[in-house]
């Protein structure tokens, strides 16, 4: 299958040679919509590589629209100077390192996915000992410590204070049991956060920490 562009610039003109035809015929031609935007428009994917994100995750952003974007004929349609506008709007925020630590794989995904937002960067690792691998000499602003019992926090809290990270904690914790993050706040004041846990619990903690 060969792929030819047309000067038109929405269409793909796709051609398919026909072993089986004894002449030139245009059986094999079809036209493919791959493209309608205008001047300045930009689709899905070049969007997201306009903003230097993946497709996927500017499709989150669209759900809880947080990206302008206008939907046109069921597709998705970017305005560049517009996406240059939110840019510039959105570094004038502070966007915090965030660090999630929890044993279980879908539990940090699951906040890592709701931190996106509003973090700068997010590093998600099973383990205290990972994290300290991970960053190096980095530094976050704000740690989500996942555990189910008061000897896993506390083992987590003490190896980040004793490298030296003194980032604000988040213990994740289940109904009804608070007391695991007890071994957190004897270094200071902290967070809790329930399960299951809420999107927008995730950015009002994200956000009180850049104010």
């Amino acid at each position: 299958m060969q792929r030819m562009h047309v000067p038109a610039p929405d269409l793909v003109l796709r051609t398919e040679s026909n072993s089986d035809a004894s002449g030139p015929d245009n059986r094999g031609l079809e036209i493919e919509m791959t493209e309608t935007t205008g001047p300045g428009l930009l689709n899905i994917r070049e969007a997201a590589r306009y903003l230097g994100i993946s497709h996927h995750t500017l499709y989150k952003l669209l759900e809880r629209r947080e990206v302008p974007a206008a939907k046109i004929g069921g597709s998705w349609r970017f305005n560049r100077a517009t996406l240059d506008e939110f840019v510039a709007s959105q570094s004038l925020v502070p966007r915090p390192r965030v660090l999630v630590i929890d044993p279980i794989k879908g539990d940090r995904d699951l906040l890592a996915d709701f931190a996106v937002a509003r973090a700068g960067q997010i590093d998600t690792v099973a383990s205290a000992a990972d994290a300290i691998v991970q960053l190096g000499r980095a530094k976050p602003d704000l740690v989500f410590v996942g555990g189910d019992t008061v000897e896993a926090v506390a083992s987590t809290v003490n190896t980040l204070r004793e490298e030296g990270i003194e980032a604000r904690i988040v213990v994740v914790v289940a109904p009804g049991n608070a007391a695991i993050a007890s071994p957190a706040m004897e270094h200071g004041p902290v967070f809790l956060l329930p399960k299951p846990v809420d999107r927008d619990d995730v950015i009002s903690i994200l956000t009180l920490i850049t104010h």
